[in-house]
C-alpha cells in the first residue's frame, strides 16, 4: 500500500509540472485526462497483474447525457472484457442503446487498478465508437472517442458491482464546427463468463 501511495504523489506531481495547454477543453474530457494519467502513471510504478484473468460480461443502465442535459434519456448497454493483457492493459467491446433510439458499439482498452487487497477495481477505460443518434443527442459525427471509468467492489466468486461515468465526442477532429460531447453514468455487475455459462 505504502508503494502505491508513493506511485500516486509521483503521478500527480508529473502531472502538476505538466498542466493542460487548452484551457477551452471540455472539463470533463481534462477530468477524465488528469486521472487517467493519475493511475497509468501509478501502475507503472507499482506491480500490478500482468498474468491473464477470466473474461467478463458486463451489464450497465443508468443514464445517457446527466451533464449537459441536453436529450436526456435512459441508457443501457453489455461488455465483454477480455481477461487477455495487452502489456498491462485488457481489450473489450461493448454495445449501447438509448430509449431515445440511439445506438451505439465500441472497442478499446482498459487498465484495471486493484485497491485494498485487490477488493476495489478502479478502471480508466478508451474506446473508439460506431454512433447511430436515432432521436437522441447529435454528437457532430458517427464515430467518436469513449473514455472515463469503472469503481466496482468485488465479491467473492469475482461478482462485481459498482459504478461507471464515460464520455463520449469527437473532439472536433471530424466535425471542427461542433463538438456537444455526452457522458453516460449508470450502475454495473459483472461475471466470469464461465459461470455465466455453468463453469466454475
Amino acid at each position: 500500500m505504502l508503494r502505491r501511495l508513493v506511485g500516486m504523489i509521483a503521478a500527480a506531481g508529473l502531472l502538476a509540472a505538466f498542466p493542460s495547454q487548452s484551457p477551452r477543453a471540455d472539463p470533463v474530457v481534462e477530468a477524465i485526462a488528469i486521472a487517467s494519467g493519475v493511475l497509468v502513471l501509478e501502475s507503472l510504478l507499482v506491480d500490478t497483474p500482468t498474468e491473464d484473468e477470466p473474461d467478463f460480461i458486463s451489464f450497465e443502465g443508468g443514464r445517457f447525457d446527466p451533464v449537459k442535459q441536453v436529450k436526456q434519456s435512459t441508457e443501457f448497454g453489455s461488455e465483454y472484457r477480455s481477461g487477455m493483457f495487452l502489456w498491462k492493459f485488457k481489450p473489450y467491446a461493448g454495445v449501447g442503446m438509448t430509449t431515445n433510439g440511439s445506438f451505439y458499439g465500441y472497442a478499446g482498452i482498459r487498465l484495471d487498478t486493484y485497491w485494498f487487497d485487490k477488493k476495489f477495481i478502479v478502471t480508466p477505460s478508451f474506446a473508439l465508437v460506431a454512433y447511430d443518434r436515432g432521436d437522441g443527442k447529435y454528437l457532430g459525427s458517427p464515430i467518436l472517442g469513449r473514455s472515463g471509468f469503472d469503481f466496482q467492489y468485488r465479491f467473492d466468486g469475482d461478482y462485481r458491482i459498482g459504478v461507471a461515468f464515460h464520455h463520449m465526442s469527437q473532439g472536433k477532429i471530424f466535425n471542427s464546427k461542433v463538438n456537444p460531447g455526452a457522458e453516460e453514468a449508470g450502475l454495473t455487475f459483472s461475471m466470469p463468463i464461465a459461470k455465466l455459462v455453468g463453469g466454475r
